[in-house]
């Protein structure tokens, strides 16, 4: 049987192609796997790429952050200099720029920080040093310097105001001055801050006069306003001196003159008046019968009289004419010992002890002048006993001061407030028989030896008086 060619190609072409389905169906898993394989290469890229382009973007955010973080740890512990460096044009670049612009801002502000505190420091060295200068001259001048602010506060007091004053500088500093003054002393400010108010000049000037620990003083007392260059008021400043030695030296050197004329004056009648009486008694004696005894005494009373006003004019004399100190050598203990055995055996009434600290240097002493100035503070203790008592003598030295005290105590009247102020004038007393040059005479000696009198109340009654003299 012929097949027609039509028919045997379709059967030809359908034999290939069946050749070729078993041949695709073989390869079939071996394309599978390998279509497998490229698509899990693919994958495995992908991710890879993911991946590290993640980690890529992290690095771009986390390392900036940490530098950050790093930036701001240093900043806290004070390094200034640290910066930030890669900067991005992103969000993240500015963030950093911001970081780094802090740094440079908070640098020259430190800078600029610590330039001010050099500055400061300088300028708080400058005013101690003036103040350190100030005070050591407010402490050494020896004028008294109070300044009061504007609120009426005390901000200054140098030394010698708070000696002449007697106040402690701790004690009235930045209190108000109406709460440490008196109200003695209270309205003598007042007065003087009037006058102040209506002083054209903005100071005002005036001695015045004012009781401390009960003695009376002389002040000389400048009160200035203290104002800005705007004129706004500021306080005040006070200044002051102490006139009180000086207005006694005056007094002192007037009655010397005095003492010297009145010497000068009645001394020479006086010899004439004494022989003229002394002839009259040896011419006229016997032939006076008649009132004899009257004419003896008249006369005789007129002799009396003569010696009485001649040792007056002997006083006047030593008190205008003190002789000139010769000091040497002196053992203190042995002048004292000496006036007062004087007046152990004149006076047995009264009961005299002498105390002595067995250190007492030897002092350059005029031993005659000593020992008057002795006498006479005996003989003023006596007098003020009026009788029976006891008089204290008592010696000690103070070896850091170097100074040598002397206490003659009595148990007799005390002196008043008032007359204790003017107990070392001339004829000043408060004995009705008393010339008062003797405690004069005293206070001259003591000052020509560089020393210092004074006196207070004994205790439990009496005066005492105190002589301190430089070792």
């Amino acid at each position: 049987t012929v097949i027609p060619a039509s028919l045997s190609k379709n059967m030809a072409a359908i034999s290939r192609g069946a050749d070729q389905y078993h041949q695709m169906k073989m390869m079939k898993w071996p394309i599978q796997v390998s279509h497998l394989i490229t698509l899990s290469i693919v994958a495995l890229l992908i991710i890879f790429c993911a991946t590290w382009f993640g980690f890529y973007l992290a690095k771009t955010l986390t390392i900036p952050i940490q530098e950050l973080a790093e930036g701001t740890r240093r900043v806290a512990e004070g390094d200034l200099n640290f910066t930030i460096n890669g900067v991005t044009d992103d969000e993240m670049g500015t963030l950093v720029d911001a970081f780094n612009k802090m740094t440079r801002d908070l640098r020259a502000g430190k800078q600029q920080l610590e330039l001010s505190a050099r500055e400061l420091r300088e300028r708080n060295l400058e005013i101690e040093q003036r103040r350190i200068y100030m005070a050591t001259v407010l402490r050494n001048v020896s004028t008294g310097v109070v300044s009061v602010n504007g609120t009426g506060f005390i901000s200054t007091i140098s030394k010698s105001a708070e000696e002449m004053l007697g106040l402690k500088g701790e004690q009235v500093l930045n209190r108000s001055y109406k709460k440490v003054l008196s109200p003695e002393h209270l309205e003598l400010a007042g007065e003087l801050l009037e006058e102040l108010e209506n002083s054209p000049g903005n100071s005002v000037e005036r001695p015045v006069r004012v009781t401390i620990d009960r003695t009376v003083r002389t002040f000389m007392v400048h009160v200035t306003a203290l104002k800005d260059d705007k004129n706004r008021y500021m306080g005040i400043v006070v200044v002051f001196d102490d006139l009180t030695e000086i207005e006694k030296a005056q007094r002192m050197a007037a009655w010397r003159e005095v003492a010297r004329r009145i010497a000068h004056e009645v001394k020479n009648p006086l010899t004439p008046i004494k022989l003229s009486a002394q002839r009259l008694r040896r011419k006229y004696g016997d032939q006076i019968v008649k009132d004899n005894s009257v004419f003896m005494e008249c006369t005789q009373m007129i002799i009396d009289q003569a010696d009485q006003i001649r040792n007056l004019v002997n006083e006047f004399s030593s008190f205008a004419r003190l002789p000139a100190s010769n000091p040497e050598p002196c053992e203190l203990p042995e002048i004292i010992e000496e006036a007062v055995a004087l007046y152990r055996e004149t006076r047995p009434e009264i009961v005299f002890q002498f105390d002595s600290e067995p250190d007492i240097p030897q002092l350059n002493l005029d031993r005659q002048q000593m020992k008057r100035v002795m006498i006479n503070l005996i003989d003023n203790a006596v007098a003020a006993m009026n009788g029976k008592g006891a008089i204290g003598v008592a010696l000690s030295f103070d070896p850091i001061l170097r100074i040598v005290r002397l206490e003659v105590s009595d148990t007799g009247i005390r002196i008043s407030p008032g007359d204790k102020v003017r107990l070392f004038e001339p004829y000043f007393s408060t004995k009705k028989t008393g010339m008062g040059l003797g405690l004069s005479i005293v206070s001259a000696i003591i000052e020509d030896h560089n020393g210092f009198i004074r006196v207070q109340d004994n205790k439990p009654r009496g005066t005492k008086f105190i002589v301190e003299l430089p070792a």
